[in-house]
């Protein structure tokens, strides 16, 4: 979870007091609003929100940097507040129940307007430290992880960077919920919730090994008639590739469906099968691969479409200064700097 100006705990130890005929604000170890006559410590959102996010209360103090005793007692307090029990235990950690789940929007979105309020206008990444959470697509990642990596170490000493792993549709969930600040992939379709930036174009290409049948020409039927490898994160037998293939009134036989590109490319040198891959992935570490297990690229045999890497994020983080600098940072190392929608 990201952890900002308003976190972990929001306000506790400020010097902020209402004076004492104030109905609607105090300060008393946190800030306290009264809505609707009841007092509310902003404190117990902030934990909710955690715990949301987490679904785990352990790890939930963890992003907070609070004890787990100090959470469960929050969350208590809480569940008097809304007369609910909020969160029921399940195997891995918490599930949230139906009144939780009908509050976090409001919740998020309070938040949300409350951070950017009080967030600061000047943002220095030489002292700021916030830990920044991302995911990239596995064939941009031998290169883009550790140029992102290195390039903040440099420009940020004290900030932090956190890959997840990629799929279009889990990046696109984790951006919703929270637990995740942006992603970069391919994205063919995105709520309106979600910013954009393009970053670079690509397009696919057929590996073989050397030697291959089919490395000196391959015609439509050929290629359809070969054996595939299919490389798919989120583990789904179909592909951009036979969605081309469909608008020719063909299909191909995928014998293998692997979640990484390196382990297709690994499979293709040491047997007569092909894989498709975009071509930026053959000019980072693959490039060794590629040399070393000699293996070679045709071209497709049939039109395709151009693809195009995307930066997206959420709105709630689309004016946060720290967050528009790193994006900043991701969009040098993965192509180029771009308008956003």
């Amino acid at each position: 979870m990201q952890v900002c100006a308003f976190d972990a705990p929001y306000f506790v130890g400020a010097s902020l007091r209402a004076g004492r005929h104030s109905s609607n604000l105090e300060f008393a170890g946190g800030v306290i609003i009264r809505v609707n006559n009841v007092r509310l410590d902003l404190n117990l959102v902030s934990i909710l929100e955690a715990v949301m996010l987490e679904r785990n209360v352990t790890r939930a103090a963890a992003s907070l940097a609070m004890t787990q005793p100090a959470v469960s007692n929050a969350l208590r307090r809480a569940r008097q507040l809304t007369k609910d029990d909020l969160f029921i235990k399940v195997a891995n950690g918490v599930r949230p129940t139906a009144r939780m789940m009908a509050m976090w929007p409001d919740i998020r979105r309070s938040l949300a307007v409350l951070r950017a309020s009080i967030a600061p206008q000047h943002f220095d990444p030489r002292a700021d430290a916030t830990t920044f959470r991302i995911a990239v697509t596995d064939s941009l990642a031998s290169q883009a992880v550790s140029g992102i990596t290195l390039k903040l170490s440099e420009a940020s000493p004290f900030g932090r960077v956190a890959f997840s792993h990629h799929t279009n549709a889990s990046s696109l969930e984790a951006i919703e919920r929270g637990t995740l600040d942006c992603a970069v992939g391919m994205f063919p379709a995105l709520p309106h919730s979600v910013h954009v930036h393009s970053l670079r174009t690509d397009h696919y290409v057929c590996v073989m090994r050397r030697g291959h049948e089919l490395g000196l020409a391959m015609s439509l039927d050929a290629f359809a008639e070969a054996r595939h490898v299919l490389v798919s994160p989120s583990g789904q037998d179909m592909g951009i590739v036979d969605s081309w293939l469909s608008l020719h009134g063909r299909s191909r036989s995928v014998v293998a469906v692997v979640n990484r590109f390196a382990d297709a490319l690994r499979i293709v040198a040491d047997s007569d099968l092909l894989v498709c891959v975009p071509s930026e992935l053959l000019q980072g570490r693959a490039r060794k691969l590629m040399a070393g297990n000699k293996l070679v690229t045709r071209g497709l045999p049939f039109e395709v479409e151009k693809l195009l890497y995307k930066l997206v994020w959420h709105e709630r983080l689309h004016a946060h200064p720290a967050h528009q600098w790193f994006r900043s940072l991701v969009a040098e190392v993965c192509g180029a700097a771009a308008g956003s929608r």
